[in-house]
C-alpha cells in the first residue's frame, strides 16, 4: 500500500526524522511513502506551519538522498496552499524531481480555519457560508490544473462544525472537474485523530467520487512517525465499500494505477 501525505520537521509542527517515517512505512508493509510537506507561506502566515522559502530546496535534496537507501519507494511532493503565495517557487511544478503536488486549503481569507487557536471563529460566522466559501476555493484550486491531488477534501469539518444546508451544488462541480482532469482526491485518515473523528472526505462524498469516476489515493497526514499509514484498514474499507477496485500513485507528476 502507499501513504502519500507525510510531513517533516521542516514545517515546525511535525516530529521525527524522514528516516524514521520511512522505517515506519516498512513496518506497515507499505511499498511507497510520499513526503508532501507544507510549501512556504508568507512570513505573517507561516509561523509553526510551513518551511521557510529557502528551505524548499533543502527539503527536496534531503528526500532525494533517501530514494535509493530503502526497499520502500520514497516519493517527493509538496502540499501547497491555495490561493498560491509568491513564497512558493512555482518552478517546482515543473521540476522533474517532484512526483506529485497536493493542493490544499487551510485559509478562508486570512482565517486559518483548521488551526486550534482560531476555532472560536466558527461560532461567529454563518456555518453554511463558511462551507460554501471553502468549497469555492477548492474548486478554483482544482481549476488551475496545477495539482495532482486534492488534500483533505472536507477539512472544514475538522472541529465538528457541520453545515446544515445541502452543499451538493458546491461539491459536485469539484468532483466533475477532478474526474475530467484526472485529479485524485486523497482519503486522508488524519480526521480520525481530530474532533470530527472521521476520514476526509466523508463516506457520502467518497460514494459520489466513485460515481463520477474520480481517482482516489491514500494519505495519513502523518506529523509523527507513528502516524504513518494511520487507520488505513478502515480507509481501504471505505474505498472498497464505495466501489473502488484501484487507487492511484504518481511518479514525476504522472499518474498510474494500483490495484487493490
Amino acid at each position: 500500500m502507499i501513504d502519500y501525505h507525510v510531513h517533516t520537521s521542516l514545517c515546525d509542527h511535525a516530529l521525527g526524522t524522514p528516516q524514521e517515517y520511512v522505517e515506519k512505512a516498512i513496518e506497515a508493509e507499505l511499498f511507497e511513502i510520499g513526503f508532501s510537506d507544507h510549501a512556504p507561506l508568507p512570513e505573517h502566515l507561516r509561523q509553526n506551519i510551513t518551511m521557510e522559502p529557502e528551505e524548499a530546496e533543502e527539503y527536496v535534496m534531503m528526500l532525494q538522498k533517501l530514494c535509493d537507501k530503502y526497499p520502500v519507494a520514497v516519493k517527493i511532493g509538496f502540499e501547497v496552499d491555495y490561493p498560491l503565495h509568491p513564497t512558493f517557487d512555482t518552478r517546482y511544478f515543473n521540476d522533474s524531481r517532484i512526483d506529485y503536488i497536493i493542493g490544499s486549503c487551510h485559509f478562508i481569507g486570512d482565517w486559518p480555519f483548521d488551526h486550534p487557536a482560531f476555532v472560536d471563529e466558527y461560532a461567529k460566522r454563518d456555518i453554511n457560508q463558511v462551507y460554501r466559501d471553502y468549497y469555492h476555493i477548492v474548486y478554483d484550486m482544482a481549476a488551475t490544473g496545477e495539482f495532482d491531488i486534492i488534500g483533505h477534501f472536507d477539512l472544514v469539518k475538522k472541529f465538528g462544525y457541520r453545515a446544515t444546508a445541502d452543499l451538493s451544488k458546491e461539491i459536485e462541480p469539484i468532483l466533475k472537474l477532478a474526474a475530467r482532469q484526472s485529479i485524485a482526491i486523497e482519503i486522508n485518515t488524519s480526521g480520525w485523530r481530530k474532533p470530527v473523528n472521521e476520514a476526509y472526505p466523508s463516506f457520502d462524498i467518497i460514494q459520489k467520487m466513485y460515481e463520477y469516476n474520480v481517482p482516489v489515493t491514500l494519505g495519513s497526514d502523518a506529523h509523527a512517525p507513528e502516524e504513518v499509514a494511520y487507520n488505513f484498514h478502515d480507509a481501504l474499507s471505505l474505498i472498497k465499500q464505495a466501489g473502488y477496485k484501484k487507487i492511484v500513485g504518481y511518479r514525476k507528476r504522472k499518474q498510474y494505477t494500483i490495484v487493490l
